[in-house]
């Protein structure tokens, strides 16, 4: 994607509302020369870093009580579900986020004699937190353990439903690479059988032959399940590409849901950027080398 078409899409974003859905589906029909997979992935990363910057400095001590007794009170009014879902897109948070503030004041409420004060009780009360939001069927209170539920399920980047679909998918587009991978007969070590073998920082997929793509040599690949745009990228450069880079040589990385193509400067310094598993791939061929006939050995052959 170009640098423009981004650019184009971000400024789209930012007048769009907080529904997720709605944003996606206008966003879509905005930009139909663009995959939706890419434009749903662009509307994600940015909806995160607007959680990211305004969330922590606007839920102080008495947002978080405030925002507890208007749940409560809906409830009590028997207000239909989704009521901290309504608070979150009303105050463009995340509603799983918003969920957890609730639960925290719910717990402390309910269990402020049950735990010592301090730092201990700080530790139980997130732990406890944090299993309840993976399984709300354990909440005593089952209208509140609903709108829990509701709000962990209609947040598309935060709480524990957003983090499994990402690690699925995650996971689903590795096994791709490596199912690429076992197709061509290319053998590779995946991160699993390089950490067994003492290192820290590695890559999704170790060739144990190089390859070539578009005349690079290649090392190692890299799959990553989002859009490349520039605060990802250079956060993966300074974090993990370099050191790929430094422990196993030129390596590739693929972006599968797209990426600015003017962030791919770094293919003299040994790393390649892509969208897919490449079609032009230049396999090693010792054979080649061991029949290759050189000029003296013709001249020995004539005499």
């Amino acid at each position: 994607m170009d640098i423009d078409t981004y650019e184009s899409i971000i400024c789209a974003i930012s007048k769009k509302s907080c529904d997720f859905d709605k944003a996606l589906t206008e966003l879509v029909e905005e930009f139909p020369a663009e995959r939706k997979e890419s434009v749903r992935s662009i509307l994600s990363q940015e909806h995160q870093k607007h959680i990211k910057k305004g969330f922590k400095a606007c839920n102080n001590e008495g947002r978080k009580a405030a925002v507890y007794r208007s749940v409560k009170r809906s409830i009590a009014d028997g207000e239909p579900g989704g009521a901290i879902v309504r608070l979150a897109q009303d105050a463009g948070d995340s509603s799983a986020l918003t969920a957890r503030i609730v639960l925290e004041e719910y717990l402390t409420e309910n269990t402020e004699n049950a735990l010592k004060p301090g730092e201990y009780k700080d530790q139980a009360l997130k732990s406890q937190t944090s299993m309840l939001m993976k399984d709300t069927t354990l909440i005593e209170d089952g209208k509140l353990a609903m709108e829990i539920f509701l709000a962990n399920i209609k947040d598309d980047s935060y709480g524990p439903v957003a983090e499994a679909i990402k690690h699925s998918i995650g996971e689903e587009h590795e096994q791709k690479l490596k199912d690429c991978l076992t197709k061509l007969d290319i053998p590779f070590s995946d991160e699993n059988v390089l950490r067994g073998q003492g290192y820290d920082k590695t890559p999704d997929i170790k060739l144990e032959v190089p390859i070539a793509v578009d005349g690079h040599i290649i090392n190692w690949i890299e799959s990553k399940a989002l859009f490349g745009d520039p605060e990802a990228h250079q956060g993966y450069l300074r974090d993990q590409f370099w050191s790929y880079m430094n422990r196993f040589g030129p390596g590739m990385v693929i972006y599968w849901f797209g990426y600015i193509n003017q962030l791919d400067t770094n293919r003299s310094a040994g790393i390649i950027l892509t969208d897919h598993f490449p079609t032009n791939i230049v396999r090693y061929k010792p054979e080649i080398i061991k029949n290759f006939t050189g000029p003296e050995e013709e001249n020995n052959q004539l005499k």
